[in-house]
């Protein structure tokens, strides 16, 4: 297709044959047009006779650069894509079992993530419990640095005493 500007999307060919975007692009997914999941279809050969893609970008460079591809289709599309009622119903039945495959996925993520965050909060909690003060045994350590600080204080009282009381024994003008 040489004129992608006036191709149609996903979403155009979906207004044209009553579906949706997201229906369209399993459509021309399942009969080989395109490859790739949703978010990150490309062409295949088949689809590169009906289609191109574009790929466009925000102009801006570093961690602001954006850039996406556009997939349009030409008209006559539609001629060879089979859109008839059985393989749109297939489709969204498709839609659904993935939608709810995902659902369920996300749900058993979630839980396992939420069991995960339960058992760290149990843990630090623990850890905490671990390491937390007891006021009863703060107050003791406090009162034992007096009782050393005030024996020690004393023991260097009676020492002075003791040495003062020897030397005036020694020298008895010391005494007076």
């Amino acid at each position: 297709m040489d004129n992608h500007a006036h191709g149609l999307s996903a979403r155009g060919i979906g207004k044209q044959i009553g579906a949706t975007a997201v229906e369209v692009n399993c459509l021309l997914k399942n009969q080989g047009f395109l490859y790739g999941e949703p978010g990150a279809y490309g062409l295949t050969p088949k689809g590169k006779e009906f289609g191109v893609q574009q790929v466009h970008d925000n102009g801006y460079g570093g961690f602001t650069h954006r850039f996406w591809e556009t997939t349009h289709f030409a008209p006559n599309i539609t001629e060879v894509l089979d859109s008839a009622p059985e393989r749109l119903a297939e489709v969204r039945e498709d839609i659904l079992v993935r939608k709810e495959a995902l659902s369920a996925a996300r749900k058993v993520a979630q839980a396992q993530a939420e069991a995960h965050f339960q058992a760290f909060q149990k843990s630090k909690e623990a850890a905490m419990v671990e390491h937390e003060i007891d006021p009863q045994k703060v107050w003791l350590v406090i009162a034992g640095i007096v009782v050393i600080v005030g024996a020690s204080y004393g023991a260097y009282k009676g020492v002075q005493w003791y040495r003062r009381k020897k030397a005036a024994q020694t020298d008895p003008d010391m005494g007076m």
